[in-house]
């Protein structure tokens, strides 16, 4: 008997992985009854900046991240692939490991405005239901390239944190405790990343601009 319980896909270039995209990722399993999340590292993101972390230490971080997370599962599959990393292709393969259950791709608001931008984007918009969560400042309001898509909205974690924040913050010296997870905090000293392991001093965050 096969199994058609919806599988969540929850991509991004995790530079590193917080407590946002992991509330995220929780608050979707739960609220649409998901089988799992996979939570997708990207190896050469086609449309942003090289991440500052490599992508084996990103997915490090990530998996630091869901350790004993029921539900939650890393997916190293656009790590493993050679070239640009295309969510079309990563759905496409997903769909091959589970091809009876409905793939829900979640994203925030603030991405909505970019799908039309993505690389065979109509491809993707008939292999998954989006699962779009507001992102402050950021309309849910459809693009009018996207009309037509299935698209589901679900209550997320209302917090203006990002990727980009936590880096400034690590480079400035701020402890990022409470930020991210404190496997992830100790990773990143001992690697050195974001400034190294002299940028997480445990100063108080206090008067950042």
């Amino acid at each position: 008997m096969t199994d058609s319980s919806p599988v969540g896909i929850l991509g991004g270039i995790f530079d590193p992985v917080h407590f946002g995209h992991l509330a995220t990722a929780r608050l979707a399993l739960d609220y649409f009854h998901l089988k799992k999340i996979y939570l997708v590292p990207a190896g050469t993101p086609a449309h942003k900046p090289a991440p500052l972390a490599g992508p084996a230490q990103r997915l490090a971080m990530l998996s630091l991240s869901v350790e004993n997370s029921k539900g939650l599962e890393v997916w190293d599959g656009e790590i493993r692939r050679p070239g640009a990393s295309y969510t079309v292709d990563t759905l496409r393969e997903l769909k091959l490991r589970h091809p009876e259950a409905p793939l829900y791709f979640i994203i925030g608001s603030d991405n909505l405005k970019e799908i039309p931008l993505w690389y065979d984007y109509r491809a993707i918009l008939s292999l998954a239901i989006f699962c779009v969560t507001h992102r402050p400042s950021h309309s849910l309001r459809l693009p009018r390239e996207l009309e037509g898509l299935k698209m589901k909205v679900f209550p997320g974690p209302e917090w203006n944190i990002s990727s980009s924040m936590v880096r400034k913050y690590l480079a400035r010296g701020y402890s990022c405790d409470f930020l991210l997870p404190a496997k992830v905090i100790a990773y990143i000293r001992a690697n050195g990343l974001y400034g190294g392991s002299a940028a997480i001093n445990h100063r108080s965050p206090q008067n950042i601009p």
